[in-house]
């Protein structure tokens, strides 16, 4: 593990949590009157909610599966033509200080996002944070999702994470009616929720911590977090006593573990808020088409594109379902247990451009660039021994995108005496993409390398790692990549080498630099040892690399 000399801030809040019925297309017609925003019952909680936000801070994270560039790549595999990133407009409700959308500003300066919360307080940090970074092309506003009329405009991408589910009904619908009524006619929304059957499993687990935290009513909200989560270990440690119990009951002890690993704000806030109101797929589906979207699929391919499950488990959801694609959803949560969606929605204009067959034409994968995950714990298979495979994997290895052309290109050059059923390429990669083994990008990011007296790191990218490194906004946010996804090895001594890496300087002068100016010390089995200035330089440029930061 890195030692830098400099230790970096700690704060106990810096800590992130790992983790057929056919549409009738005339009503494209139809008036659909927006939620009127009324002063409700929901209201007195409503404002609870948000106080809870204000006064137990959750650190705003990076979400992969709400990048735009990822949207994209999947809605045209569900056979639309959204909007291209140059240019967009980008809504997400539920905000908090910005973490899921400032990483997608910082990388895509020729797009504009807004990002409106209720908490006045997270809005107030995240502003600060875009000050110090120094982007303009992003904005946080304080502002009540009821608040959203038509003035407000429209976007080409709305996107709700962890907001629907924990918000009063009359808020639900609203979201809903602004997923269509301020989307443009190329838009589209994604909306995450919790979901039945497999959020049953939870409640438990949320009624086990409502009915003790009646002990502590008078505590915070932090407080009654740590209180209920010590009631949870007891009981665990109790049904562990039991060897029956345990047997009969060991999945309800695993969540209860998984919760007690979980950070204190994401507990608090998934499990101790007024609202967490999971639904079925097909109810949401029926509430989002009463707002006048469209339902496109899973922003997680596999639940909407079954025909990767083996053969006897399609033909049973398909008579289940009888051709109905959104009993073929629910059939296939009910079979999986499935707990957490990431749905996607777009307008009714776009309705008969949906594939529903699980096809893709051969010019959309063309289309599309492809990148192996950060994390890919399964890996690839040991079968993969021809060369065909052998060159997907190589691809899927440098985590860097590549497109079907690439790999025709390699193909050609590596194996020029070899025939190819290039038909067998479309397929796999699709299957990849479908099983999360390959991520799918609608646009090109090159990753450019170091190359020396021409590299250099703009300012905007070393603004935004001292920010969150030396700034201490890492306890307000995490730090995203190109991808939307954290990367949390960033620290003091990357940021130190991209410092002097802010003009173009050569491979020589930065090593002395280093020499001079840095000590970089690792231990390992027990001993402690410096690192070479070239070693680290090497090092810090693969990494500045893959984070996309260098310009020429």
């Amino acid at each position: 593990m890195d030692t830098q000399t400099k230790e970096p801030s700690k704060n106990t809040s810096n800590e992130v949590y790992k983790e057929n019925k056919e549409n009738n297309h005339n009503e494209s017609q139809q008036i659909i009157s927006a939620p009127p925003h009324q002063k409700s019952a929901d209201q007195e909680e409503i404002d609870a909610l948000k106080d809870s936000y204000d006064d137990f801070l959750y650190v705003s994270k990076a979400f992969s599966n709400c990048a735009i560039n990822s949207l994209i790549a999947k809605a045209r595999l569900y056979g639309l033509n959204p909007a291209p990133i140059n240019g967009a407009r980008v809504l997400e409700l539920g905000s908090s200080c910005g973490g899921n959308i400032i990483p997608q500003a910082l990388y895509n300066p020729e797009a504009t996002f807004t990002g409106i919360d209720l908490s006045p307080v997270q809005i107030k940090h995240g502003n600060e944070l875009i000050k110090s970074i120094g982007l303009t092309n992003i904005t946080l506003l304080e502002k009540d999702i009821m608040d959203i009329d038509d003035d407000f405009g429209t976007f080409d991408y709305i996107i709700v994470h962890g907001i629907w589910s924990w918000v009063p009904d009359i808020v639900k619908d609203k979201i809903l009616s602004i997923c269509n009524r301020n989307l443009s006619d190329r838009g589209i929304a994604y909306v995450s929720y919790n979901t039945y059957p497999g959020w049953k499993r939870l409640e438990q687990i949320r009624d086990i911590m409502l009915y003790s935290e009646t002990q502590a009513k008078k505590d915070s909200l932090q407080e009654r977090t740590i209180y209920t989560k010590n009631v949870l270990k007891l009981i665990a440690e109790t049904m562990k006593m039991d060897d029956e119990i345990q047997k009969q009951s060991g999945y309800k002890i695993d969540n209860i573990n998984r919760v007690l690993q979980s950070n204190n704000y994401y507990v608090a806030h998934e499990y101790l808020e007024t609202f967490n109101d999971p639904v079925y797929v097909a109810q949401f589906i029926e509430r989002a088409e009463h707002q006048g979207c469209v339902y496109i699929g899973d922003a997680r391919l596999e639940k909407s594109f079954i025909t990767w499950l083996d053969d006897s488990i399609v033909d049973n959801i398909k008579v289940l379902s009888n051709n109905d694609y959104k009993a073929k959803e629910q059939y296939y949560d009910f079979v999986y247990d499935t707990q957490f969606r990431m749905a996607l929605l777009t307008k009714q204009c776009n309705a008969d451009a949906i594939v529903r067959n699980e096809t893709v034409e051969k010019d959309i994968l063309e289309s599309i660039y492809y990148c192996g995950p950060a994390e890919d714990r399964l890996g690839t298979p040991n079968g993969w021994t021809d060369p065909l495979h052998q060159t997907i994997k190589y691809f899927m290895n440098t985590k860097q995108l590549f497109t079907i052309e690439d790999i025709q290109k390699y193909i050609e050059e590596h194996y020029p005496n070899e025939t190819f059923d290039m038909n067998k390429l479309y397929v796999r990669l699709f299957h990849l993409s479908i099983l999360n083994h390959l991520n799918a990008y609608g646009e090109n990011y090159e990753c450019l390398p170091f190359v020396e007296n021409v590299s250099y790191i703009p300012e905007r990218f070393i603004n935004y790692v001292s920010t969150l490194i030396e700034g201490n906004g890492k306890q307000y946010m995490t730090l995203g990549n190109m991808f939307n996804q954290e990367d949390a090895s960033v620290d003091e001594g990357l940021l130190y080498v991209m410092k002097q890496m802010a003009k173009p300087i050569s491979r020589a002068e930065l090593i002395t630099i280093l020499d001079e100016t840095l000590t970089i010390t690792r231990t390992r089995n027990g001993e402690t040892f410096t690192v070479p200035s070239e070693q680290y330089l090497d090092e810090s440029i693969q990494h500045i690399t893959a984070l996309g930061y260098f310009r020429q």
